[in-house]
């Protein structure tokens, strides 16, 4: 991997700490900064490739900080990716809008971070290739076009990517997609330039899911309506960002018609039977296939004669028959169940990252550790997963959040003595993620409310509540003080 560096803004110690080591583990150079003003000295004399901006801080806020980079001609081609904590869609819109490249949901899950920024950095970097190479005149045609389909399938590869790291169960999704939708192409008879178009749709069926709040995708239980409604919009967001490619205007109805039904009862337009484009329905086969032979947040992978059954069952319904009976062939000659999500790319435990745990060899220790822990009311799950399964880097995280608790007391009793609601909100919206990244659950929920109360100008609830999760905050602190004590950490 080529040496990048990544600036890293949040008021927030323990953000901070836990974005420096998940990035400096995989090779990032790391530059911490703790405010927007710091940010924009910091740009005067620095040129990163790229900047993770927190969007609630002291001072100026990530969205103020955000507008002055863009106004400044010698940074602005920098990409920006939001850090939130919010869930609310309107933070990840009003981001967009203001010219960040994506936002990343805090606490952080290491894959979806490291997915995220690669993801960004190439991106930036193949535009900017781009346009270097527009600038150059080559004088062999034929290498010219040559090269620059090589770069618009790097792009295309890349925005699928990023797609992909929106899930952290999809990884590859899009990938396996087109690979399984150009082997049906080739198997009904299509040509080689029919099936590598194919394949540049299936990369891009699901590109409108870029527009889907993070909490909704990554949802482990069964969805609201409301949320489904949500889940329904992609395929008309994806028609909106590639309709303009005039040059192959396949890319966007497979975008717009891939949860089309054979049978005319899919959406978003009911299209029935023929009416559905051949490719988006060869790629509505290969799509459902991944779906159910790869991990998702409600579902392992399914057994093979289970999905063999599923498209049996669904041949003229959800499916075109001839491209099912294809998928059915596939299945049967696949003897060893290998068309499938790579089982070694998901042994590693729910945040995607193999990361050694040195605390200690002694697994009771450990697990003794963890165990009072729990007792003294922290998810521990949680907290090892933001922390990258690493029982150190908990230990550290825990030492930042108990170090840091007279500091946040301080800054909320401050807030209510004056009735600043606009500084409150900023210190409880820390204590929010910074809880919830070591598995404070119930502080992190009750932090929730009251910066919600601050937003609505709630001032007696947030009043009359703070001193209760100030007392909580105590118990929490010593709960866990007296753990690292006991087990010497």
């Amino acid at each position: 991997m080529e040496h990048y560096r990544v600036a890293v803004i949040d008021d927030d110690r323990g953000n901070l700490k836990i974005a420096d080591r998940i990035l400096s583990l995989y090779g990032y150079t790391v530059d911490c900064l703790d405010s927007g003003e710091a940010l924009l000295e910091y740009v005067k004399e620095n040129k990163p490739d790229l900047i993770l901006l927190d969007v609630h801080l002291t001072g100026i806020n990530g969205f103020e900080t955000l507008q002055k980079l863009k106004s400044n001609h010698e940074v602005r081609d920098i990409p920006v990716i939001i850090l939130t904590a919010d869930t609310e869609s309107d933070t990840e819109t009003k981001a967009l809008t203001a010219g960040a490249s994506d936002f990343v949901a805090k606490p952080f899950v290491a894959s979806v971070l490291l997915l995220r920024v690669k993801n960004t950095i190439e991106l930036n970097r193949l535009q900017r290739d781009l346009k270097s190479e527009a600038k150059k005149l080559s004088s062999d045609i034929i290498e010219e076009h040559r090269r620059n389909e090589r770069l618009s399938m790097q792009v295309v590869q890349t925005l699928a990517g990023a797609v992909d790291a929106k899930d952290k169960y999809t990884n590859g999704h899009s990938t396996r997609v087109a690979e399984y939708s150009r082997e049906i192409a080739r198997s009904a008879g299509l040509s080689e330039k029919e099936q590598e178009k194919i394949y540049m749709m299936g990369l891009l069926h699901d590109v409108g899911k870029i527009g889907v709040p993070d909490y909704v995708i990554n949802k482990p239980t069964k969805l609201t309506p409301e949320e489904f409604d949500i889940i329904k919009t992609h395929p008309g967001v994806g028609y909106d960002i590639l309709k303009n490619i005039s040059e192959m205007p396949q890319l966007a109805v497979a975008a717009r018609w891939h949860h089309e039904r054979y049978d005319g009862t899919g959406y978003p337009d009911g299209l029935k039977g023929e009416d559905i484009p051949m490719e988006v329905r060869i790629i509505t086969v290969a799509d459902a296939y991944d779906a159910m032979s790869s991990r998702r947040s409600y579902h392992d992978v399914y057994a093979q004669e289970y999905i063999r059954s599923e498209f049996s069952n669904n041949m003229g319904t959800q499916f075109d028959p001839k491209f099912a009976q294809i998928m059915l062939d596939m299945i049967d000659e696949d003897t060893e169940y290998s068309m499938r999500e790579d089982p070694d790319s998901y042994r590693v435990g729910d945040n995607g990252v193999t990361v050694e745990q040195n605390i200690n060899s002694d697994k009771d220790l450990v697990f003794g550790f963890l165990s009072m822990l729990e007792a003294g009311g922290l998810d521990t799950a949680i907290g090892m997963k933001y922390c990258m399964n690493d029982t150190e880097f908990y230990a550290e995280m825990l030492t930042e959040y108990t170090g840091s608790m007279d500091d946040r007391i301080r800054h909320l009793e401050e807030c209510i003595a004056c009735g600043n609601s606009d500084q409150y909100r900023v210190y409880v919206h820390s204590l929010k993620s910074a809880s919830k990244t070591i598995g404070a659950i119930s502080i992190s929920e009750k932090a929730a409310k009251l910066e919600e109360a601050a937003v609505s100008g709630d001032w007696k609830l947030i009043v009359d509540t703070t001193p209760d999760v100030i007392a909580e905050l105590r118990g929490t602190v010593g709960s866990i003080l007296m753990a690292m004590s006991i087990y010497g950490l």
